[in-house]
């Protein structure tokens, strides 16, 4: 029964000291701390932001001409779209009457400089103004500018030789409205 006994302790002893051995192993741990994200932006600025283009006293045939400067201050690759909303408080509509062009990579953004050079971006009437679309998405007529860029759009409202007594002491104030979206992941 001794005999026995000192068996079993031995025996237990023998698998302890196996289980010690399979335990031990070597083992090692890497850490990589600092993984930092960031989102980028969208910042369109336009430059003027009030009265880009104005004239009183108009005249049939007469016309104005300026620049408006759209600015990507942010750092992501945007697509911008314009519309307009007119203001005609006198009821005279005379924003349906002026024609508005505007015009990308004019030379010189002045009523004489202006047919010279240039791509045609929008033309018609002030009232129904707008080039791309600022729906989601691409679409059609709209205008791209990479993180950091600028475009100069040049603005020209005209008055028809052919406007009517109609008009006369006729005003209306325009509002043009830049929507911009991100270009990456936005098809």
């Amino acid at each position: 029964m001794l005999r026995k006994s000192l068996m079993l302790f031995a025996v237990a002893g023998l698998l302890a000291t196996l289980g010690l051995a399979a335990s031990a192993l070597f083992t090692s741990q890497a850490t990589v701390t600092d993984n930092t994200f960031t989102t980028g932006s969208l910042v369109l600025t336009a430059s003027p932001t009030s009265a880009a283009i104005t004239f009183n006293n108009m005249a049939p045939g007469d016309q104005v001409t300026a620049p408006i400067t759209l600015t990507n201050a942010g750092t992501l690759d945007l697509r911008y779209a314009m519309t307009s909303t007119s203001t005609n408080t006198d009821n005279k509509n005379l924003a349906n009457q002026l024609v508005l062009s505007v015009k990308s990579g004019v030379t010189d953004c002045s009523n004489t400089g202006f047919s010279a050079s240039g791509a045609s971006v929008y033309s018609g009437s002030l009232s129904a103004a707008l080039f791309g679309d600022p729906t989601q998405g691409q679409q059609p007529g709209d205008r791209t500018l990479s993180a950091g860029g600028s475009e100069a759009l040049c603005f020209n409202a005209s008055l028809p030789a052919s406007t009517g007594d109609a008009f006369q002491n006729a005003a209306t104030t325009a509002t043009f409205t830049f929507d911009a979206e991100q270009v990456k992941n936005n098809p």
